[in-house]
């Protein structure tokens, strides 16, 4: 199972972009939301979406990956991991 900072990892050499910074840039967001990614959080919907066009990936792997890994509820996140692999999430 891949988590949110692993579609970070795959934009950074999908664009040869050189830090997670370039990325940052790239998805409109301040440095330091990269540095939370890095940390266990996620970025919000509008990002998620242009990161899947970018990776040319289905927007709902992203967003239902986001979802379980922020999810507290083990049922939703269940529902969530089922959604992401079904999408694509290997």
């Amino acid at each position: 199972m891949k988590w949110f900072d692993s579609y970070i990892d795959e934009l950074k050499e999908k664009l040869n972009l050189p830090s997670d910074y370039a990325a940052a840039k790239f998805l409109g967001v301040p440095r330091q939301s990269m540095t939370k990614v890095r940390n266990g959080q996620v970025l919000g919907k509008d990002k998620c979406l242009r990161l899947a066009v970018a990776l040319k990936r289905d927007p709902l792997e992203i967003i239902a990956t986001a979802e379980a890994q922020t999810e507290k509820n083990q049922e939703l996140k269940a529902v969530w991991l089922k959604l992401a692999k079904e999408k694509g999430n290997s």
